[in-house]
């Protein structure tokens, strides 16, 4: 009966043990289950997310609704662009005139003075300058070169005369330089080309298919850092294609707007053509294509993108702005509107202008004589002449001077 007991027990003991390493197994994998769980959340990839759509096909957009959008705000801002254009137009065509011929039948005389005292104080600024420049120079004061200049001045020959010989003499002189150096400039680069390529005078018409690529490019390559270095040219290779489209887009435009073409021209068309001079004469190139791009878009014969509208829009915006700055600068002109003025408003204003005539003649005259005193100066001036200082042998102290004296009073027992 005892080992009975004893073999249930161990039996019981045994069933205990399978039962906690059962337990020990089911936390182990609980816990790994865990694990995986937090890299999971830590690489963002959780179960049960939809994978993305690995499609890159382009949607086509309808744009109609947007680009027509575009077009009526360019639209809009053409019209505001026009109307201060027109403003302005009105200003330099109605109101200038009238008021120059308002001021040549009232304030002739006037004017007249004014214009002689500004010649005048022009001749003698360009005297003044033209002293000035030659005797720096010459590193000499204005005074100095104006006294070295009198010798020369003969009985045909005034002052003025020597000083424009004098100005004639010193920019042939400095072009016969700059000759100089050009010629030495080129010299160096056959001094330079003969000692790395040889001495191969005329290499460029003997150059053909048996000399090697390598050596034709790199005396090419060496050719333009040449000109580069030189600033002879440097990227006129690439201003070539520019100035052919320049030329190409404003003939195209002359074409079709010319009056020979189209017959006279309205304020519109005017305006339009006196824009493609303008940018042709500047050279500007995108100013053409702009005016171009706005041409096709008025007239519905192209439809352009809406970026390309947005850039038009930009342009004309800045034009507004700059031609709104030039109006308030107008605008503050006591001229403005003068071709409505009334006849009553226009004499208000005569003493006025007449009294502002007088202080224009008065400053005007006050400068000249000021002028005129500092070139009287300086053809006037002479250089202070030394005095001689007196040699150590002939000076005498103190005690010889007395003692001379004491010689030369008479004796009193003589008598």
């Amino acid at each position: 009966m005892k080992k009975k007991k004893k073999n249930r027990s161990g039996m019981n003991l045994k069933k205990e043990l399978e039962d906690i390493f059962s337990m020990l197994s089911l936390c182990s994998d609980s816990h790994a289950e865990n694990i995986g769980r937090e890299k999971i959340k830590s690489t963002g990839k959780k179960r049960g997310r939809p994978p993305k759509n690995p499609c890159r096909a382009l949607i086509p957009l309808d744009t109609a609704k947007i680009r027509w959008e575009y077009q009526r705000e360019y639209k809009r801002r053409k019209r505001v662009l026009e109307r201060l254009e027109t403003q302005l137009q009105q200003y330099e065509e109605s109101d200038e005139p009238e008021f120059r011929k308002y001021l040549a039948r009232t304030f002739g005389a006037e004017q007249t003075l004014h214009r002689e005292l500004a010649e005048q104080i022009h001749l003698w600024q360009t005297r003044y300058e033209k002293i000035r420049f030659l005797a720096r120079e010459h590193h000499m004061s204005k005074e100095r070169y104006c006294f070295s200049l009198h010798p020369k001045v003969t009985v045909e020959l005034d002052f003025w005369g020597v000083l424009e010989k004098e100005l004639q003499t010193f920019w042939e002189s400095g072009r016969k330089t700059c000759e100089e150096e050009t010629l030495e400039q080129e010299e160096f680069a056959q001094k330079l080309r003969s000692s790395i390529f040889g001495n191969d005078e005329d290499r460029e018409t003997e150059m053909d298919e048996t000399e090697p690529d390598e050596k034709r490019d790199f005396e090419k390559v060496f050719n333009k850092l040449f000109e580069n270095l030189f600033g002879d040219g440097g990227n006129a290779s690439e201003k070539e294609p520019e100035t052919g489209e320049l030329k190409k887009l404003y003939r195209e435009l002359c074409l079709r707007y010319h009056p020979d073409r189209i017959g006279a021209h309205d304020v519109k068309t005017q305006r339009l053509w006196n824009e493609i001079q303008d940018a042709y004469m500047n050279g500007d190139l995108e100013g053409l294509r702009a005016i171009r791009s706005g041409i096709e878009l008025e007239s519905g014969k192209a439809e352009l993108s809406c970026s390309e509208i947005d850039e038009l829009i930009l342009d004309i915006e800045w034009s507004i702005q700059e031609k709104r700055s030039e109006l308030r600068s107008q605008k503050k002109t006591p001229i403005w509107g003068f071709a409505s003025w009334t006849e009553q408003k226009r004499k208000r204003i005569a003493k006025d202008i007449k009294l502002e005539f007088e202080q224009d003649a008065r400053m005007t005259r006050l400068q000249l004589q000021q002028l005129e005193a500092e070139l009287e100066r300086l053809l006037r001036w002479r250089p202070k002449e030394k005095k001689h200082p007196i040699s150590q042998g002939s000076k005498k102290t103190k005690a010889q001077l007395r003692r001379e004296t004491m010689d030369n009073l008479p004796d009193l027992f003589d008598f």
